[in-house]
């Protein structure tokens, strides 16, 4: 059958493509989808279900009964079935679930979403999900899609000592956005503002889409962020409690990490508390995909490594505690306009704050087909724990080929070139890299001197804008110098 694509999604074509190939499949199939609220998850599941006349249900935190009861009437509109609306609603998952296989004679997709909620409500719903892949689903063409937010429960959901282990037939991770996305959501907005943009908004597109493209960088952040109505003039400060009762500890440090605590002595230092006490808190972040452990890209045990730096994912949990919290705690909301605190409090410091937003920008870019002249094997940055050398972009083959880059919100010159070359002298020196070596010297104010132009022109080094970082709809040329 011709699945048509929804015509309000914007990207997703991989996911689509999995989520289609899973549809027409011959047999039953379980995906497993997750990715981190406002990401977009149900938003795809949704259209898709509507697209292929599937049934689709976001749980809530209910009991068991209301989530049995409210799913009947969910699968009595989606199967057009009059008994199961004006009726009596199943007595359990088991009898509603094999009702469900009973009508999977040709594809029917079933999309759980927020599953977690749904065990949270009935323990044994794992369980019984495990009886019915076993003995019920074989001949049958039932697609199981089971979608949270939760993500440490939902990667728990399939460990090893789990009754859904090994069940899975194919699963899916949604990312943020990247920076080119931020142009389909503001069109008329320069290349340096959009960077600007994702550095203040992130890449959820949750979040992304509150941008109004009719309004310029500063009117949307004041509206949108600094404003104390807005949604997101709070949300990073409970973006944890419908996770955690008590997440106090975890809320505490991420404010470590975003006020420049990003060793695992300066977070605990920062927070007075014993390295056993933090470890928890501190792996289920990273469990969440909310805090990156990063380590040297030439790292050859990186769970082992002491070189490690913690640093927040997502860039506008970064911003919220660079600008938001304070003025929060200030009360400056109270007294002054959010169009004044964008121009006496913000804008000033916004250039000092986008460094870091930068540079994963410029290592995302790195990450895209056709980037590289090169397939890496690892793509990250390095530092050496014995100078003060370090390289913000390394992109590695198996054969010791290296892309290395600088990233300077700023404008760079043929110094800082000259810098690369050290640093990359010394990590080919100290991890045995290979002599083939692209550079490359990422710009948001480009350059004005005539040399490292004329380096540039002759292919030693590859200079690379805002134009080309923001560019969502042309080729990427690749970075290839010699």
């Amino acid at each position: 059958m011709s699945i048509p694509r929804p015509p309000d999604l914007l990207d997703r074509s991989r996911e689509l493509e999995v989520l289609t190939r899973t549809f027409r499949s011959e047999g039953p199939e379980l995906v497993i989808v997750t990715g981190r609220r406002r990401v977009g998850k149900s938003y795809l599941l949704a259209r898709f279900s509507q697209a292929v006349g599937g049934i689709y249900y976001q749980a809530t935190r209910r009991t068991e009964v209301q989530q049995v009861r409210a799913l009947t009437r969910v699968v009595g509109r989606a199967l057009d079935d009059v008994a199961l609306l004006e009726g009596e609603p199943f007595a359990d998952w088991e009898s509603l679930l094999r009702y469900v296989v009973r009508r999977a004679d040709e594809p029917l997709l079933l999309v759980l979403d927020e599953f977690p909620y749904l065990c949270e409500a009935s323990p044994a719903l794992p369980s019984i999900l495990q009886a019915l892949l076993d003995h019920d689903l074989a001949g049958t063409r039932l697609k199981l899609v089971l979608s949270g937010s939760h993500i440490s429960a939902m990667r728990r959901l399939q460990a090893a000592d789990q009754p859904l282990y090994a069940r899975r037939t194919a699963r899916l991770v949604l990312a943020p956005f990247g920076i080119e996305h931020v142009a389909s959501f503001a069109p008329d907005l320069a290349p340096l503002d959009r960077l600007r943009a994702w550095a203040v908004f992130g890449g959820l597109p949750g979040h992304l889409a509150l941008l109004d493209p009719h309004l310029d960088l500063a009117a949307n952040v004041a509206t949108r962020m600094l404003h104390s109505s807005s949604r997101l003039f709070d949300e990073a400060e409970h973006m944890l409690d419908a996770f955690l009762g008590d997440a106090e500890v975890h809320y505490s440090i991420l404010a470590a990490i975003a006020s420049g605590r990003h060793t695992w002595s300066g977070i605990t230092g920062r927070l007075g508390r014993s390295s056993g006490s933090l470890s928890r808190p501190m792996n289920w972040l990273l469990d969440m995909d909310i805090v990156e452990r990063v380590v040297p890209v030439t790292s050859e045990a990186p769970a082992r490594s002491k070189q490690a730096l913690y640093r927040l994912t997502d860039p506008y949990v970064r911003f919220w505690h660079r600008f938001v919290a304070p003025l929060a705690r200030a009360g400056t909301s109270a007294w002054m306009s959010p169009e004044e605190t964008w121009e006496a409090r913000v804008h000033p410091r916004l250039d000092d704050f986008m460094g870091p937003a930068f540079e994963q920008v410029c290592r995302e870019f790195v990450r895209r087909r056709g980037a590289l002249p090169f397939a890496p094997v690892r793509i990250g940055q390095w530092w050496s724990g014995r100078s003060d050398a370090q390289i913000d972009v390394v992109a590695l083959a198996d054969d010791g080929e290296l892309l290395v880059g600088e990233c300077k919100w700023g404008t760079v010159d043929r110094r800082d070139l000259e810098r690369l070359r050290a640093s990359t002298a010394e990590l080919q020196h100290r991890h045995g890299a290979g002599p083939r070596v692209h550079y490359a010297l990422f710009a948001g104010r480009g350059t004005e001197d005539r040399r490292l132009l004329a380096d540039a022109e002759e292919g030693l080094v590859r200079l690379v804008g805002p134009e080309e970082l923001t560019a969502r709809d042309r080729p990427v040329r690749p970075i290839r110098a010699r």
